[in-house]
């Protein structure tokens, strides 16, 4: 009975002491960011009641761990305190409500997608986090704010949140089509400006709206602070559906012919540009994979919508190939890659130069990818990174 009375009362203890520290931490955000890899947990926000001398504080007093994939314990680079919550450190003002955890991107645990080799779709996990407070610390004012494990209550996703999900119904294909678009701020509403279209691969394929974004930099590149300063542009990120593909490429059809649902992104292309001031002149396009094909297969079905292209280990119809002659294109693929033939890129981009045509090849030796962390597969890596190529893709104009 004496057991049972104590159990009860120390049941009681710890739910004071979690409400308790819910009082002194008012909100815990995981922060994601879009890494060449795909999407990562590199950072934890804590919001506390009271400000926080940043100064007082470091790695030892917290402890993050992954509760998700890979679960264990993240490695906790540096921590410090500010009145906004950004992840940038002011060593003169390290002071603040909020306390910044920065985490180790390179931890195995850090990724928050998966692939499901049974359906060949990437998924997402729940993010579940435990965050622990191992000390006591105390305010600025000398408040105590004692020691806590809590789990998560946020997420804030850099990049990715700027981008509105929208729903497109094509009613000339009967087709429903989500995308995300990125739209520039601090626009001058006289001006017209880019558009850079991405195509997924088949891993991103779904209807949640947000794995062509996480998978991997291909859309989130060009909407970075950094480009847009220097090329502010809308970035649109359809997404194909899980039971279809860009082409007939999965679905046992023409692996170079467009699919309604790829021909339903130039519909939307069209509809985007009557509603915002895009320029009509510089509407790029550029995809890996899957998405590659589907690049090659919207240009051809109709070139005079682009005005350059970057296909990313891909193929093409070498019978149609005189159709996009004078649209520049920048291919990328790697000799080694065991997905996708790199003969289908070199066939058509000798295609090309034989016909005079605008284009460029960039082909990565063996062992390249692998020797720099990646998969053979992954010439979207490199080419994404690239400040030559995104400054190439903004040269050009219809």
């Amino acid at each position: 009975m004496r057991a049972t009375i104590f159990i009860f009362l120390l049941l009681i203890l710890l739910l004071m002491e979690v409400s308790f520290s819910m009082d002194e931490v008012k909100s815990i955000t995981l922060v994601t960011r879009v890494f060449p890899e795909g999407e990562k947990v590199f950072a934890v926000v804590l919001e506390y009641s009271y400000e926080v001398d940043g100064n007082t504080l470091n790695p030892n007093i917290f402890e993050v761990e992954s509760k998700i994939g890979n679960v264990g314990k993240r490695t906790v680079k540096r921590v410090y305190a500010n009145s906004d919550g950004r992840l940038v450190m002011n060593f003169f003002a390290n002071r603040g409500r909020y306390v910044i955890i920065e985490l180790d991107p390179k931890d195995m645990n850090a990724i928050t997608t998966y692939f499901d080799n049974s359906r060949f779709l990437t998924g997402r996990y729940k993010l579940e986090y435990l965050v622990t407070q191992k000390n006591d610390i105390y305010s600025i004012d000398g408040k105590k704010i004692p020691a806590f494990s809590l789990k998560n209550t946020d997420e804030k996703h850099l990049i990715i949140d700027d981008f509105i999900a929208e729903l497109y119904h094509d009613k000339e294909l009967n087709v429903d089509l989500p995308y995300r678009l990125f739209i520039p701020k601090n626009t001058d509403p006289s001006k017209r400006y880019p558009l850079v279209v991405f195509l997924h691969g088949a891993g991103e394929r779904g209807n949640d709206n947000y794995l062509p974004l996480a998978g991997n930099r291909g859309a989130i590149v060009w909407a970075e602070p950094g480009h847009q300063a220097e090329h502010p542009c809308f970035v649109l990120a359809p997404q194909c559906p899980p039971y279809s593909s860009w082409t007939g490429l999965i679905t046992r059809g023409n692996p170079f012919k467009a699919n309604k649902e790829l021909l339903s992104v130039a519909n939307l292309i069209k509809d985007l540009i009557s509603k915002y001031n895009i320029d009509k002149n510089r509407v790029y396009i550029t995809g890996l994979s899957m998405g590659g094909y589907g690049t090659f297969a919207i240009l051809m079905e109709h070139p005079e919508l682009f005005a350059s292209a970057i296909p990313i280990c891909g193929g093409g119809d070498l019978n149609r190939v005189d159709r996009i002659k004078d649209i520049p294109i920048w291919v990328f693929h790697a000799e080694d890659d065991p997905m996708v033939p790199v003969s289908l890129s070199r066939d058509i981009v000798r295609k090309l130069v034989d016909i005079g045509g605008k284009v460029r090849y960039t082909e990565f030796p063996k062992d390249y990818l692998e020797s720099i962390g990646y998969h053979p597969h992954a010439s979207w890596v490199p080419a994404y990174e690239s400040e030559e190529v995104v400054d190439w893709l903004f040269s050009n104009s219809k």
